[in-house]
């Protein structure tokens, strides 16, 4: 597993360091830092912090992520897994056996403009409903004040996504096979639905890496949910997964044609990553 830290990047600092020139010295102007450059006379953003305690703040709050799921707006609990009780955007009967995803780089957006990034992960597995909370370190404090937003990335990005790597992936069998790009899923999703024979037919709807006659292509996207809430007392920030957005927008999912086979499939990866975008919202904040 990744160390956990905490960076604070400033984003104006970022613009400057892709596109614009200067005479000055770039690098990181805080004495806290790690990375701190004496001979910086510009901050360009990249100031990385090992006490995770923030920018030089130890009087902040504790901060925990916690995962709500519906289908649909109606909540969805693993009491409610193996019934044939959801209906999708093209109008297919289906009920969900099985729901595990992984999130990783929490981010929080400061309204003064700086973000808050916490590497690390959470793989959410609804046989375990201790997994839907992402604890900040016990030992950070988040500091007080304005915020605009959340984010995070789906899955992992291509510096994280690395075979082998996270031992507790590797033991909950969460690895993508190396033929088709490696690294690990990012979603299983599982159910049953009414065929168009009427049949009951299992599907597996499993995202990661899209593979393209031996090219592979990373398929993780970023998510920003651009809210502003201040920070005052230690917090719950609740993030809602829509799962019936995997199935309608903008890819209107058609179970009978796509309901297996579907990890070798470039095309049908992406459309996974087209949909997955507006699965998740920002729901309540709780102090």
């Amino acid at each position: 597993m990744k160390n956990t830290k905490i960076i604070i990047a400033g984003i104006i600092g970022l613009s400057l360091a892709f596109g614009t020139t200067s005479c000055k010295k770039k690098g990181c102007t805080d004495a806290d830092a790690t990375n701190y450059d004496a001979n910086a006379k510009k901050d360009d953003g990249t100031c990385e912090f090992d006490t995770i305690t923030g920018h030089g703040d130890h009087n902040g709050v504790h901060v925990m992520m916690k995962m709500e799921h519906n289908y649909g707006g109606s909540s969805v609990m693993p009491a409610d897994f193996d019934d044939l009780k959801y209906l999708n955007d093209k109008g297919t009967t289906h009920s969900i056996t099985k729901l595990q995803y992984l999130i990783s780089d929490f981010v929080l957006y400061k309204a003064d403009g700086d973000s808050i990034v916490v590497e690390g992960y959470n793989f959410v597995d609804f046989d375990n409903t201790n997994s839907f909370a992402y604890s900040f370190p016990t030992e950070m404090h988040v500091p007080i004040g304005g915020y605009t937003g959340v984010g995070f990335t789906w899955g992992f990005d291509e510096a994280d996504n690395t075979s082998g790597t996270y031992a507790d992936l590797n033991v909950a069998s969460w690895s993508w096979p190396a033929m088709i790009g490696g690294g690990y899923h990012f979603m299983k999703l599982e159910g049953k639905f009414i065929d168009s024979n009427t049949d009951t037919t299992a599907f597996a709807f499993h995202n990661g890496t899209a593979s393209n006659n031996g090219n592979h292509e990373a398929n993780h996207f970023y998510v920003k949910l651009n809210q502003s809430f201040t920070l005052s007392n230690d917090a719950s920030i609740n993030l809602n997964m829509d799962l019936s957005e995997w199935f309608k927008n903008p890819n209107q999912w058609d179970l009978d044609a796509l309901h297996d086979m579907l990890m070798p499939n470039y095309t049908v990866q992406k459309m996974m990553n087209a949909n997955g975008r507006s699965v998740f919202s920002l729901g309540s904040i709780v102090q």
